[in-house]
């Protein structure tokens, strides 16, 4: 079974090699995927000198086999961020996912980059197999504290598609995440700038 992932296989990104020779900048970042190509981008026009060090090649481990949702939906949920660190930490958390997409959807339309974004709703769904009643009470308790947080939630006793309890939450985005590489990396070398690739 092939088990390339769909966005490695329908977008290209450049080569680059690894360093030649010593190299000064303002800022070394480690790690060439999404967070990691976005940060030298965005120090870069910022005006300082980066280096992009990468140990094999750009978005190849997490980026390249990712869902490509853009969602402020984290792993921890939020009825356990209010519980552990209070609502407004809770609300803070969910705002730092909106405030990366709003960036993300910056540099989209400031680069005039094609890769396929659009605003989808997400959705937060129990397991598709070995469903039990606590997932669903979970889920619940999910769009209710998304709701008294101010976050727009709705719970469902089955989602589109899985037909499966979940939360949706609007306003979440889809992109190809390598074609809105593509655009970025060859824009970081250059005037004191570098990317490396196969750099441990």
């Amino acid at each position: 079974m092939d088990t390339t992932s769909y966005w490695m296989d329908s977008a290209a990104l450049p080569h680059f090699p690894p360093p030649s020779s010593p190299v000064t900048v303002d800022v070394i970042v480690i790690g060439g995927g999404m967070t990691g190509i976005t940060a030298a981008y965005l120090l870069k026009q910022a005006g300082l000198t980066v280096a992009l060090i990468e140990r094999g090649r750009c978005a190849r481990m997490d980026t390249g086999h990712t869902t490509a949702h853009l969602t402020c939906v984290t792993d921890e949920r939020l009825h356990r961020l209010v519980k552990t660190f209070g609502a407004d930490a809770a609300r803070a958390v969910w705002d730092a996912g909106g405030a990366a997409i709003d960036q993300i959807v910056a540099l989209i339309r400031q680069e005039a980059m094609a890769c396929d974004f659009k605003w989808v709703p997400g959705f937060l769904h129990a397991p598709i197999v070995n469903r039990d009643t606590h997932v669903t009470e979970a889920l619940q308790e999910e769009a209710t504290v998304a709701r008294d947080l101010g976050i727009q939630a709705e719970y469902l006793d089955s989602i589109p598609h899985f037909h499966v309890p979940g939360v949706k939450f609007p306003h979440q985005a889809l992109f190809h995440p390598l074609k809105y590489l593509a655009a970025l990396l060859p824009r970081i070398p250059g005037h004191g700038s570098h990317v490396f690739e196969m750099t441990a």
